[in-house]
């Protein structure tokens, strides 16, 4: 199990192509920006940044939102969509279009979160992958120690 979550942490890519324009800045309980955001035109096709199943396809607080569950206890939000094109249940690939751009804080893009065991954690860190490669993955997990070897003694 945790090397899937290690391999779907750190495979993420942008659901837009633009740069970030606010990154991850949370400051109290639920105060501060606990995601990032890109820019992208108004409308613009908005592509899941990681595969899995859609848990939420709705609106929160007057801003469409779409939360995506490659595993247990991992999810992925874009939100701040001028639409949504997918429905909860649905299970996407990474890179299929699941909504539009809309204007989070006042500026054409998207938002995105991270959240592992619900806790929020900074998207940026984990962006920069087109597809799924194990070696960064292992890259998380501690090798094996190799044991000492006995030696026989002869005792004859």
């Amino acid at each position: 199990m945790f090397l899937v979550l290690a391999i779907a942490a750190v495979c993420l890519t942008p659901p837009v192509p633009g740069p970030v324009i606010a990154g991850y800045a949370p400051t109290g309980t639920f105060s501060g920006h606990w995601g990032v955001d890109f820019a992208a035109p108004m409308g613009e096709s908005v592509a899941a940044p990681v595969g899995g199943r859609i848990t939420f396809a709705g609106s929160v607080a007057g801003m469409r939102t779409i939360t995506i569950e490659p595993v247990p206890g991992y999810k992925v939000s874009v939100s701040y969509l001028s639409a949504i094109e997918v429905s909860t249940g649905d299970n996407v690939s990474r890179g299929t279009s699941i909504g539009r751009a809309g204007s989070p804080h006042g500026a054409p893009g998207v938002h995105m979160s991270v959240r592992v065991v619900d806790r929020y954690v900074d998207p940026a860190g984990l962006l920069g992958c087109t597809e799924t490669d194990i070696t960064r993955a292992l890259r998380l997990v501690t090798p094996p120690q190799p044991r000492p070897r006995r030696r026989l003694v002869d005792l004859s």
